[in-house]
Parts: C-alpha cells; sequence; structure tokens
C-alpha cells in the first residue's frame, strides 16, 4: 500500500490558492485485496530536503488513527502569501504496517490579503462616445537589472485578459477569468513567469475584453445594465525575487500606456469585428515605441472581494478539421465540421487591402445553405465575426474574447477558395477532466452517452450554460436535472463548488434565489423546480464525491432559502411557480399543457425533505424536527389536492389528459401513498404502453425520473424499451436524424441543438445497467447491481471516485454464462448482487463462494440474486442466467 495521486484543493500542485486551510487528499495503491487505512501522517516543509529526512517543520500531524484519506484541513503553522509548501504522507494498514513516504508533492499560496495588493486598478483610452469602444492595450517596461530567480504574476483583467511578456503569450488559458456575480466576488490567476523574464528591459503586455462584465450588446436578460457593467480594467502585480535575496513588485499603476487595439468590437453574443489595418506590430515587446499611447486611466476599486481561481481554466481543449466546404447559390462557402462544437476558428486568408470578411457561425443551415444563427434574445447580428484585411500576403486570424457554438460557419465576401487545411475548428471550455466511462452491447446506447457527454462538455464555460449559442446563461433547473450525470463522466468538484458560491453570491436577504446564475435584474420570478438547485446541487456534491464541506458553507444560507420557499407556500400548503415539466413532446413556447402547481408542490417537498438530509450531517436536531413538520403538512396537502381518486391519477389545477411527469415524480419522491400506488403504478404502464407505444411524453423534469421509476418498480425492460426507441420522441430519435448532441426539444425543430437537459438518461446507464449505485458519502461504500434488460450482452463502466477507481464490466454469453468483473478502491466496499438461477453455481475467481474467505455472502436465498459484500481488490464472479426467468414482464404486471 502506497499514497500516490496527491492533491491540494483537489488539484496536482496548485500555483496560487487563497484558503488557509487548504483541503489535502490521497489515494491508495494496492495490488492486495481488502487494503484499509488504519492511520496516516502527513509532513509539511518549506523545502523537499527536509521532507526526505522525515521532517516537517510548517506542519508534522504525528500518527493519526483515521481512515480518511481526502478533506484533510492543512492546520500547521499560519500560511503566508506566495508561500511554497512541499507536502508528503504515509499511512498505517489494517495490520498497522506503515508504507513508504509518498512521493512530494506541492502547493503554493496566492495573495492571501487585501494589503497584499499593491497596484491600482487601471483602464484603457477614455471613451466619450456611447458606442462601444475598441478592446484597450496596454503595456509597461521595466528594467531588471540583477538574474531573476522566482517570479509571480497575479492578474486580475475584466472581463477577459489576455497577457504578455516580451513577446510571449503567458499561459493557456482563454476567456480568463472565469464569469462570477462581479459585484460580489472576481477572480485573478497566477502564474509562474520566471522563464519569460531577463535582465534588461522586459516588456508587459495586457489585451482586454468585455466578457459578462462589460457587455454592451442589448439582451433580455440586461447584462448590459447590470451593476456591475462597466469598461474593462485591469489589476495586476508582479512580485519578483533575484538570484541576491532582493525582491520587488511591479503593478498596475498610472505609468502603464495605454491605447485602442484592432479589436474594434467583441461580444459574447454578437461575435468580434477586427481589423488588421490597426494591428501593432510587436506592442508585446520591448523594442516597440509607444510614444503616441496615452496614460492609463486609473479607476477606483470596489469593494468586491478578490478571490484566487483555483476551477479548471477555460482552454483550447482540442482542434476539429472541416469535413467539407462547398460554395453556395448566395456565392459563400459553407464550412461544414460534421458535428456540433464550442468554441472558434483560426483562419489563413489571402486578400486586398481593406477586405472584410464574414464568419457566421452556427448549428443549422436555412434552406437556401446559408447559416442560420438568427437570436432573438439579442439586439443586432449573432455569432458573427468580422475581419477586415490588411492585404500584407498571408494572414492567419482567430478570435480571443468571443465563443461560438457551431457545427457551420459562413464565410461571406472571401476572396479566394478556401482550401480544407486553411479553417480549423477549436474546441473552447473548461478543462475538466473526463474521470467516467460507459459502453454497452447496443450501439445506439453508446451514441447516446456518446452525444451526452459532448453536449455536457459543451456548456461547461466556468458555469454550466443552458446553451452556447443563445443564452450562455446559467440555467439553475437544468443544471440540477443534469448533475448527478455530469457527476459520473467528470471531476467537477471545484466547478460545482464555485457555482454554488455563484448561487449564495446572488441570494437575496430574505433568501430567494434566481433562475439563471450568476444573475443581474432579470429572472427573480418563483419556480422552486428551478431553485431548488441550491440544496441539491450540495448534496449531490456530498454524496458522490464525500466531502461536506460544501454543506457546512452554505448551510446557513441554505435555510434560509428553505425558509423562503416556506413563506411562499400557498395557505393549504401547496406552491406555485412560473415554470413546471419543461418542453415535453409537442410542447408550446416550451412550457407543458399542464398546470405549475404541482410539480411546484412535489419539489417544495423535495427541498424540504433535502434540507433534512443535509441537517442530519451538519445541521441540528432542532432543524430535522422544523423542516420534517412542514414537509409532511406538504405531502399532506399533494394527495388531497392533486390525486383524483377516482381516475386513480394525478391531475393538476389545468385540465390537459393523462400526463406522465404528473404522476411519475410523486412516485419517484415518494408522495404517494402505498393504498393508491398500484392505481398510480397501472395508469402510468397504460399510458406508456398502450396509448404511447412505449414513448415517453415528459419534459426536462419528467425525464430525470421516468426511467428509475420504472426500473425501481420492477418495470425495467419498460425503461429500456423507452432509452432504446428510435422513434419520435426519443434520444434514438435524434441520432437516427443525423444530430449527435442533444437537442433542446424533443422535436427536430429545436432552437438549440447544444442543450444537455434531456441527458438524464445517462445517470440511469450508471445506476441500473451498470448498477452502481452510493450506499455512502465518496462511495466508501456502494452496490452493484447490474439490471439485465433487452437484448444486452455486455455493460462496462468506471468512476473515478477520490478513493480511486471504480470499475464494473459485466457480459452475458448466449449459453447463458454470466460474468461479472468489479473492482473495488482501497478503502472502500461493496455489495454486489449477482444474477443467477442456482446461487450454489456462482464463483469468485474459480472458486465457489462457501469456499471464498474474501467474499462475505449476505444473502443466498433473494430470488434472482446472490447478493455479496466485498473489500477493496478486484473480483471475478460467474454465475448462470436465464434471461427470460429473471425479465421483469411488464406486459403481464400490467394486465
Amino acid at each position: 500500500m502506497k499514497p500516490i495521486e496527491l492533491k491540494t484543493e483537489y488539484t496536482i500542485s496548485p500555483l496560487g490558492i487563497d484558503t488557509l486551510e487548504p483541503r489535502l487528499s490521497w489515494c491508495l495503491e494496492s495490488d492486495k485485496r481488502g487494503t484499509k487505512q488504519q492511520s496516516y501522517q502527513i509532513l509539511v516543509s518549506s523545502n523537499v530536503e527536509t521532507l526526505l529526512v522525515e521532517k516537517g517543520e510548517i506542519w508534522n500531524t504525528g500518527k493519526i488513527d483515521s481512515n480518511q484519506s481526502f478533506s484533510i484541513r492543512y492546520s500547521g503553522k499560519t500560511l503566508v502569501s506566495g508561500q511554497r509548501c512541499y507536502w508528503t504522507v504515509r499511512t498505517w494498514d489494517h495490520y498497522n504496517i506503515p508504507s513508504d513516504w509518498s512521493d512530494p508533492a506541492w502547493w503554493e499560496m496566492g495573495l492571501l490579503h487585501d494589503t497584499d495588493w499593491q497596484g491600482q486598478w487601471i483602464g484603457g483610452p477614455e471613451n466619450p462616445t456611447e458606442y462601444e469602444a475598441a478592446a484597450p492595450l496596454l503595456r509597461k517596461l521595466v528594467q531588471l537589472d540583477k538574474p531573476i530567480v522566482h517570479a509571480r504574476a497575479y492578474i486580475c483583467g475584466l472581463g477577459y485578459h489576455e497577457l504578455w511578456i516580451n513577446g510571449e503569450r503567458i499561459g493557456n488559458n482563454v476567456l480568463d477569468p472565469g464569469f462570477t456575480n462581479y459585484d460580489q466576488r472576481t477572480f485573478y490567476v497566477t502564474h509562474d513567469i520566471t522563464s519569460s523574464l531577463y535582465e534588461g528591459i522586459n516588456c508587459f503586455a495586457v489585451e482586454l475584453g468585455r466578457g459578462f462584465y462589460a457587455l454592451k450588446t442589448p439582451n433580455v436578460w440586461n447584462w448590459e445594465k447590470a451593476s456591475w457593467n462597466s469598461e474593462p480594467k485591469l489589476l495586476i502585480q508582479f512580485n519578483l525575487k533575484f538570484e541576491d535575496g532582493s525582491s520587488q513588485w511591479v503593478t498596475s499603476d498610472e505609468t502603464w500606456r495605454t491605447t485602442s487595439g484592432p479589436r474594434l468590437k467583441n461580444s459574447l453574443y454578437s461575435g468580434e469585428v477586427y481589423d488588421a489595418n490597426l494591428e501593432k506590430p510587436g506592442w508585446t515587446s520591448s523594442d516597440y515605441d509607444d510614444t503616441d499611447w496615452t496614460l492609463v486611466t486609473l479607476i477606483e476599486s470596489s469593494p468586491v472581494k478578490l478571490q484566487s481561481q483555483i476551477i479548471p481554466p477555460i482552454q483550447i481543449i482540442d482542434t476539429v478539421q472541416p469535413s467539407r466546404i462547398h460554395l453556395t447559390e448566395l456565392g459563400n462557402y459553407i464550412v461544414d465540421f460534421g458535428i456540433n462544437i464550442v468554441g472558434w476558428v483560426e483562419f489563413q486568408v489571402q486578400g486586398s487591402k481593406g477586405t472584410s470578411v464574414q464568419l457566421r457561425y452556427g448549428e443549422k443551415l436555412n434552406p437556401d445553405e446559408s447559416v442560420y444563427n438568427e437570436n432573438s434574445y439579442v439586439s443586432g447580428e449573432s455569432q458573427t465575426d468580422h475581419y477586415i484585411l490588411h492585404g500584407n500576403g498571408l494572414e492567419v486570424w482567430e478570435p480571443a474574447f468571443s465563443y461560438k457554438g457551431f457545427r457551420y460557419v459562413e464565410l461571406i465576401n472571401w476572396p479566394e477558395v478556401p482550401e480544407i487545411g486553411s479553417i480549423i475548428g477549436k474546441v473552447v471550455r473548461s478543462s475538466v477532466r473526463k474521470t467516467g466511462t460507459f459502453s454497452c452491447s447496443n450501439p445506439l446506447l453508446n451514441q447516446i452517452y456518446e452525444a451526452t457527454s459532448r453536449t455536457i462538455l459543451n456548456n461547461l464555460h466556468s458555469i454550466p450554460t443552458d446553451t452556447p449559442v443563445y443564452e450562455k446563461n446559467g440555467w439553475t433547473g437544468d443544471a440540477h436535472l443534469i448533475a448527478e450525470t455530469a457527476n459520473y463522466n467528470f471531476d467537477l468538484l471545484l466547478f460545482w463548488e464555485k457555482w454554488v458560491q455563484d448561487i449564495q453570491d446572488c441570494q437575496k436577504p430574505d433568501g430567494a434565489i434566481p433562475l439563471i446564475v450568476p444573475a443581474s435584474t432579470w429572472g427573480w420570478d418563483h419556480a422552486p423546480v428551478w431553485t431548488s438547485v441550491y440544496v441539491l446541487i450540495p448534496w449531490y456534491l456530498y454524496m458522490h464525491y464525500g466531502d461536506r464541506s460544501v454543506l457546512e458553507h452554505h448551510y446557513t444560507s441554505m435555510k434560509v432559502y428553505a425558509d423562503w420557499e416556506i413563506s411562499k407556500l400557498n395557505a393549504d400548503h401547496t406552491a406555485h411557480s412560473v415554470l413546471g415539466d419543461w418542453v415535453p413532446p409537442g410542447s408550446k413556447d416550451w412550457s407543458a399543457p399542464e398546470g405549475t402547481r404541482l410539480m411546484a408542490s412535489a419539489y417544495a417537498y423535495h427541498i424540504l425533505k433535502t434540507v433534512v438530509q443535509i441537517a442530519e450531517v451538519v445541521g441540528t436536531a432542532s432543524d430535522v424536527e422544523q423542516y420534517t413538520h412542514v414537509a409532511k403538512n406538504i405531502a399532506k396537502s399533494f394527495h388531497k389536492t392533486f390525486f383524483n381518486r377516482d381516475a386513480g391519477i394525478y391531475e393538476t389545477e389545468i385540465e390537459a389528459g393523462y400526463r406522465q411527469a404528473s404522476n411519475i415524480i410523486p412516485l419517484a419522491f415518494g408522495l404517494t401513498p402505498s393504498e393508491d400506488k398500484a392505481q398510480v403504478v397501472l395508469h402510468l404502464l397504460n399510458d406508456i404502453i398502450n396509448v404511447r407505444e412505449k414513448h415517453l411524453n415528459t419534459g426536462i423534469i419528467g425525464t430525470k425520473y421516468i426511467l428509475p421509476v420504472l426500473t425501481d418498480l420492477g418495470f425495467g425492460e419498460l425503461a429500456y424499451a423507452i432509452a432504446d426507441q428510435k422513434t419520435y420522441p426519443s434520444w434514438g430519435f435524434w441520432l437516427e436524424n443525423g444530430i449527435h448532441t442533444l437537442l433542446e426539444e424533443w422535436e427536430l425543430k429545436s432552437r438549440s441543438q447544444n442543450h444537455y437537459m434531456f441527458g438524464t438518461v445517462v445517470e440511469w446507464f450508471f445506476k441500473y445497467l451498470a448498477g452502481i449505485q452510493i450506499e455512502k458519502p465518496g462511495y466508501q461504500s456502494f452496490k452493484v447491481m447490474p439490471h439485465i434488460l433487452g437484448p444486452l450482452s455486455q455493460v462496462s463502466s468506471q468512476i473515478e471516485t477520490l478513493y480511486g477507481q471504480i470499475k464494473v464490466s459485466w457480459q452475458l454469453s448466449i449459453d447463458g454464462n454470466f460474468s461479472i468483473e468489479v473492482t473495488v478502491p482501497a478503502n472502500c466496499q461493496a455489495t454486489i448482487f449477482i444474477p443467477t438461477l442456482n446461487s450454489h453455481e456462482v464463483t469468485e475467481s474459480g472458486v465457489a463462494l462457501r469456499l471464498q474467505d474474501e467474499v462475505i455472502v449476505e444473502d443466498m436465498d433473494l430470488k434472482e440474486y446472490v447478493v455479496c459484500k466485498v473489500q477493496s481488490g478486484t473480483y471475478h464472479f460467474r454465475s448462470c442466467y436465464n434471461r427470460v426467468h429473471l425479465a421483469r414482464d411488464y406486459r403481464t404486471k400490467s394486465n
């Protein structure tokens, strides 16, 4: 056993963190079964050499009796700004045998106090007009007379910035820093610039973009009227240490010089206008003559919190070659990338000076083959870049401060025939890691999985966005619905923690939460189905990752929110909402035909029940009692108000016929009394099987729960039939029509083709087809109960937890031989359900269960399964299986 993958704040070697008690974590590597950590010891030092002699002058925990291997708060000597800390850990197993010390890791602190910032906020040239000013360029020359051994840049450029030193672009981040509620907090970014500086004259240069901070494009969400909206500005500090032990800092101040750059406009919604004739060749280098530039404008500092950006930054993740370029009858060229991506293109072009070319980005084509990118929510053009040629040979350009969602790019007024190699798509998103995989013997399900993963990634841009084309907003309902699916597939702990902090920053004193986060003046209607995000995502985070920090930090604010929801209840303990089961098949203007009170009331109950769960972890017994009492009153009122006993179904205040979601959600949330459950289930089955021919009829709320509810009720075959459909409405319907991302609507006319909210089917893939379900937070204990449905003969899945990798792979041969391989990380245990006809024929690694000492048989009498409990390690089970015998026949059950 050895500790590996040491992380600080769940990041390998983070630079510039500003929490005084960073969280330390590691995994355990072992080739033995049953590995458990009994104790650990952490050493923290200012240098590696001290660690190598097993000393830690900054922190030595001594031997701590604990199996904890993550979320261990540093509690050594007080940390100071810019401090580099090296650390190592060793562990003891359950036999009290110590491991070797881990390889050393490190973290480095950022600027911890307001007084550490020596510079001033500065801006570009003054703009006396009401028109959008060009992106400002700012620079400063600094003479350095001694060899440099250590240099850091701390930069906050709002809305976006790009930093250059001596002609070299610093870092790989783009669209930096991430989007926050700028009137509450802003992010600064830390760079190691030691290798970029030299003795002599050095040039520091920055270009600023608008982002959401300085957006000027009028839009229905009023971002251009946000309380923080103002011209781009810069705060920057360079902390330098020299070979002789002396130090110096260089800051943003009144001595910096500025001018307007060639980027005449930049908007996240409309795109960019760039005039290459206005370029300043060499402006990022020390030999450039800036005598015609002006001094910068000093800007009064604001009292917002300046915080280190620790989330995975937005970067150029990949490049995509066009699959085809063709000329249209309009005389323009259509570049087809074959799939919906998010980012921008880089192009090469030659033409005459002053020629203005356009690039119009979109997911769809009009009948005349032009790109469709109309956006009624935004004034003016949408997703269009303009580039004005300088005419001096081959020109290469790409945007810097806007991103687009697109499959197609229309080249307008192009001066030459574009070649395939002259344009390339760049995929731009938050650089989150892939941590989960799923595959099976059904190609359609694999395609659904890939389309869902792709769509989620396309919408991660420091916040979870609802569409990269039209809105780019952090819709709360969409996010909490997809969160569990996303957690299975990507490392999102820091990403979600940041966004949950955004929610808290938006929260009003009375507890109200907006529909989109971050938020300005728009989106404050009441919709508990959406704003439940503030309790649901923290709970999902705790269960998936096992770190209770997010619950502890937000518990008080979550209670204020819960109390606000209680205050909004009607006298009869039902709730109201402006939104319900969003975009079911055939919806008009995206709204479901039924009323919203049922869904709102169910979610009011769900919110309070979740707060009760959170209170049991970090709250008090009185909190549990209080919220349980209100939840019970809601539950009683819910059934009394919405259940039609004569019809045996749930109905809303608006007559809309039978609605699947109205009956699925009460079953999912446990709101249906046992005496009425059979009727509700019977009518649900009748609608799905006989009326809808095994199709769903749900919007985004009902869709998340329909397959799990059916499977838990014993109708897994019906759930599988719904997932496997290729006709409308279904996921397969989209794929059959050549769309490989998820749509906003079930219909092909859907406005957006890059919307993750219907991707919750993938959660069902992991939880039921692979069978991986959490029993204790962080998967310290988990269940593996595969459901062998339809014609499936193979499923493989993998999840990276904070303990290590969970792997499940099962196969079923034609002759009925079933095998399953399960890998359990160290420090964890699993309960494994093995499908079988004869419990006495089940083996593990070729040995009968009764003879296998490392497997504890929990239940050999359970129909259809043998239940085993195992500790860490990899296990290989085999059994005999009869698909006909074990398949749950929903036709029989529905009779």
